[in-house]
This record gives structure tokens, sequence and C-alpha cells, in this order.
């Protein structure tokens, strides 16, 4: 199994300038036809971000976490919601998107799931930029610890990876997949600590929401983003992570490699 991973690291690393080429073109035919084109990819989730932001601090008079203001605290925690939310949505149905290539023999579909997580990426991108622009203009310093960023986010896309590979491959013959997707992140959002701080749980309680892989990364991208911690200070958490992200990942392969001869009799 750890060398069918290899060999599918190695194929998705061979195929890189044709990820590259149609996670491009994924991301400019999503918004083609409309009025505004691309921008919709930031104006959703601006708006989305302001939505909260006044409902919770303006209109709930949230306060500060620490010493950090609830909109910055909010902002650094949402934008990894937005890519997780995305990347998830848009890889589990890229088999049935790309169904007239699914047929095709000779094109390495396998390569589908990681061009919807790219294409999603470059939204991230900006809104991290957004972030840290936010960050400084609120008067915090930019610290060393803001380099892990890039840590943080590569565990993102192993973490998406494993999960849309299982989805992916699933939704061509369970096509309610996504509909239990959309309930299941309805649940995973208010158990990730995107709007709410850590330590208003009993530590009791508080292991059962870090068994969310999610928590692992939001917490360690307002360390990026606010110096307040490098991520080899949290080995059990560290531990945890990688073990269910190579746990996804074993899953994936084997569900898609089984499931893979038959895409196109039900696509």
């Amino acid at each position: 199994m750890i060398k069918d991973l290899f060999n599918y690291i190695k194929d998705l690393y061979g195929s890189r300038k044709l990820i590259e080429k149609f996670s491009v073109n994924d991301f400019k035919a999503r918004y083609a036809g409309s009025f505004l084109g691309i921008l919709w990819a930031f104006i959703q989730p601006t708006v989305t971000i302001l939505v909260y932001w006044f409902v919770f601090e303006v209109g709930l008079k949230s306060t500060p976490t620490g010493n950090i203001p609830f909109f910055l605290f909010l902002l650094t925690g949402i934008i990894v919601w937005f890519f997780f939310s995305e990347s998830l949505v848009n890889g589990t149905n890229c088999f049935r998107e790309y169904n007239y290539l699914v047929k095709k023999v000779t094109f390495n579909i396998k390569i589908l799931p990681t061009v919807k997580i790219i294409s999603s990426l470059y939204t991230h991108i900006f809104f991290i930029i957004f972030a840290l622009v936010m960050v400084l203009l609120y008067g915090k310093p930019l610290t060393p610890y803001f380099l892990q960023i890039f840590y943080y986010l590569f565990c993102l896309i192993v973490f998406l990876t494993g999960l849309t590979w299982i989805s992916a491959s699933l939704q061509p013959f369970f096509t309610d997949i996504l509909q239990f997707i959309n309930v299941g992140m309805q649940v995973l959002f208010w158990g990730t600590p995107i709007l709410w701080d850590v330590n208003i749980f009993p530590p009791e309680l508080l292991w059962i929401l870090k068994l969310n892989p999610l928590y692992y990364i939001v917490q360690g991208y307002r360390e990026s983003f606010f110096g307040q911690g490098w991520f080899w200070e949290h080995p059990v958490m560290t531990a945890y992570f990688w073990g269910f992200s190579f746990i996804l990942l074993f899953v994936g392969i084997w569900i898609y490699r089984r499931l893979r001869p038959h895409f196109a009799d039900v696509l």
C-alpha cells in the first residue's frame, strides 16, 4: 500500500504541468458567462466574512480573543474553511463533471481531484495575502512564525487529497454523497474553531473537538499569523493529524483502484 501511495504521488508529480493547465482552465470556466467573471470567486467569500463580522462583533458584541481583534480571529480561521469546503464539494463531483474524460482510456483521470484542489487554491492564496494585509493594518507585527503557513497549507492539501479521492470515487455510484457532505459540513463548521475560542471549552470536552483534523489546521493558521507558536510544539496533534491523513490517502487509493474500472459504465 505504501508503494502504491508513492506511485500515485510520483504520477501526480509527473502530471504537474497538465494539472496546472487544467486547474487554470477549471478556475476560469467556473465563472465563464457571468458578468463579473472570476470576481465572484472573491466577492462571495468577502460578503460572508463581512456578514459574520457584523453579526458577531457588531450585533452580538463579541470580545477580542486574547489580544486578537475578533475580525482578525474570524478572518484567519474562515479562509481555511472556504478552501476546504470548496475543494471538497468540487472535488467530489469531478469525475461526473469531466465524464467525457473518464471515458477516454488514455487520459489519467486520477489527477482530476487534485485539479479541483489546485483550482480552489488560487482564491485561497488571495485570501491568505488579504488576511496578512489586514493583520498588518491592525498593527500586528509579521514574525518568522508566518513562514509555517506553507506547512499548514501543505497539511490541508494532503488532507483534502485523501478525502476527495474517497468522495470522488464513490460519487458515480452514490450520487447522494454530496447531500451527505453538505449536511456533514454544517456540523463540521461549528465543530471547528472558526467563530469560537478554544478556551471556552473545558479540557475534558476539548479533546473531542481536537479529533477534527481541521482543528489542527485552523489553530496552526492563527499561530502562523499571530506568532503564537511552532507546529513542532504540538507533537501529539501533529502525529494524530498525519496519521489520520495517511489513513485517508491509503483508503482513497484502495477505493479508487477498486472502482475505477466501473466509472465509464455508470457515468
